[in-house]
């Protein structure tokens, strides 16, 4: 663990540091899950996975606090921040909780190299981004053929001029990420896009096997959490019916669930009752 100053000036220990990730490139090979609770985020540090990512929820701070010494990237959705000041703004109530990086998603280049200006660590995207995904035709690998390979290799080094210290890269051929991987200094994070990369990154949903949608080529499914929150959902519904019927047939509350009192004390309310 290395004791540190978060970007906030708040004393923090974290497992690792921009730097020591820099400094990793081609050494180690580590983890990233995508978290979207708290307690995602707790098994996760428990776990010793390397780095986790996360929505800006309103679950974030507890997300930060269930994994203080876990590095936190945060991704901004240019939708809901649309501007250089809205993104900019909601990169700094990040850092104020203590988040190590932002992830930029599908961001401008201008507005990534406006936050590289306050010196605040982020990662950028290439490669299949699904938000792009009408400019490329369909839900699809992207990157099989030299043209689209070119677009890939380009997009990757215009992102790190804008300063950034990862990309992201989805769903791109193992040999071409591996060529990408030995061309630029930032550290490359593959999803589905192979083994040769300096970070391996999945979403906790698929890894836990409860995802709203059909588990893609890349993923894997290590646990099957779907079954059991139907079965707690069921067990759930039970319980409220066992409820209401204990309440229709006065089994509920019974004599260990209520507040007794003397017989002297009720009395005596009793009669004040009485007198009014």
């Amino acid at each position: 663990m290395k004791r540190i100053f978060s970007i906030n000036l708040k004393s923090a220990l974290r497992n690792y540091t921009v730097k020591d990730l820099i400094e990793l490139k081609g050494k180690k090979q580590l983890t990233q899950i995508n978290v979207s609770t708290p307690e995602e985020a707790a098994a996760a540090q428990e776990a010793k996975i390397d780095l986790i990512i996360a929505p800006p929820t309103g679950e974030i701070k507890k997300i930060r606090s269930f994994a203080d010494k876990t590095f936190l990237t945060v991704g901004i959705p240019f939708l809901k921040y649309e501007s250089e000041d809205k993104i900019t703004k909601k990169a700094f109530e990040l850092i104020e909780i203590g988040v190590d990086s932002i992830h930029c998603g599908s961001w401008n280049l201008d507005f990534m190299s406006h936050l590289n200006k306050f010196n605040i660590p982020f990662q950028g995207h290439a490669g299949f981004v699904p938000s792009q995904t009408t400019w490329i035709g369909s839900i699809r690998a992207y990157g099989k053929n030299f043209g689209e390979a070119k677009n890939i290799y380009n997009h990757v080094k215009k992102i790190e001029n804008t300063g950034a210290w990862a990309v992201e890269i989805e769903c791109i051929p193992e040999k071409i990420m591996s060529e990408i991987t030995k061309e630029t200094n930032m550290l490359t994070i593959s999803i589905g896009s192979g083994q040769n990369t300096d970070i391996q990154f999945l979403f906790a949903e698929d890894i836990l096997g409860y995802s709203s949608i059909k588990t893609p080529r890349h993923a894997k499914v290590y646990r099957n959490f779907i079954n059991l929150y139907e079965k707690l959902q069921k067990e759930r519904v039970n319980a409220f019916k066992e409820f209401k019927r204990d309440v229709s047939s006065k089994k509920f509350p019974s004599k260990k669930n209520i507040i007794s009192i003397k017989k002297e004390e009720l009395d005596l309310f009793k009669k004040f009752i009485n007198k009014n």
